[in-house]
């Protein structure tokens, strides 16, 4: 399958729809700093799809076309095209840091040879209150110690590799690296890959930017969670999507009509939260 191509658009009509939110009281606080890149995968999920057999009870998946803060880049292919109307925003977002400070432990690399990472696939879904959500699928980390912290929270999260880097030529990895980059990410079964460069002016961020997100407790109940961070800039990303795999997140990609990357959020620093 070729790569999807991915549109520069103004990094600051991108964030549009980050948004400060309250602060949680947290079971568990991560300290992020030195934030190398942020992004998001925007993308529609088939209310058949496998990924959503287990909503939490009294939980459904919300179509696009009762969103009201849909993503512009999902808005444009629902109102494009009515039949992916009953689809629902989801977003794989992805974040790549230097150092991560837990309760009991700190993870860094300074070097940039081996970044951290914190990755979150949601859904948005109407919970039982009738007000729209966004539902953890899968919490993702590259490290055993975060995945370990994650599960003392109560938030059980999977084991994901990232390697971050320049494009090398197709076949030859001692080949003269080109000025394009990469960001891939290796999920279970599924290959993630985006290689491109960043695009167009940097943006001051000039508030915090947060997704907040709730899930099934593995002892019942709902827990919560929030990602927030403050970064130095943004930056809209040129480049092409590449999916590779089998799995739910790769069938789930594949499958959606846009998959749209960006802004690319640099620099600055920020936390992890879990809660119930």
């Amino acid at each position: 399958m070729r790569p999807a191509p991915l549109m520069a658009v103004s990094a600051l009509a991108q964030l549009a729809w980050l948004a400060p939110l309250a602060a949680q009281d947290p079971l568990s606080d991560w300290r992020l700093e030195g934030l190398r890149t942020g992004f998001c995968v925007q993308l529609l999920l088939d209310s058949t799809s496998d990924a959503l057999e287990d909503m939490p009870r009294g939980y459904r998946p919300l179509a696009a076309s009762e969103a009201k803060d849909l993503h512009l880049s999902l808005r444009s292919v629902v109102e494009g095209q009515p039949e992916f109307g009953s689809w629902s925003p989801s977003r794989l977002c992805l974040y790549a840091v230097d150092t991560i400070h837990a309760r009991d432990f700190s993870l860094s690399d300074r070097s940039g040879r081996r970044p951290q990472l914190f990755a979150a696939w949601t859904v948005s879904a109407m919970a039982p209150d009738g007000r729209a959500r966004e539902l953890v699928l899968h919490l993702y980390a590259n490290s055993e110690r975060l995945m370990r912290s994650a599960r003392l929270a109560g938030q059980g999260m999977r084991e994901a590799r990232l390697m971050i880097g320049k494009v090398l030529p197709d076949g030859d990895d001692n080949g003269v690296a080109s000025e394009d980059d990469r960001f891939q990410v290796r999920i279970g079964k599924t290959l993630v890959t985006w290689d491109g460069r960043l695009a167009g002016d940097s943006i001051k961020v000039p508030e915090p930017v947060a997704i907040a997100w709730v899930r099934a407790a593995p002892k019942g109940g709902m827990a919560n969670g929030e990602i927030r961070l403050q970064p130095s800039y943004a930056r809209a990303m040129a480049g092409a999507l590449k999916v590779e795999g089998k799995d739910q997140l790769a069938k789930a990609l594949r499958a959606s009509p846009t998959r749209f990357a960006g802004p690319a959020l640099k620099g600055g620093g920020g936390s992890v939260r879990f809660g119930q």
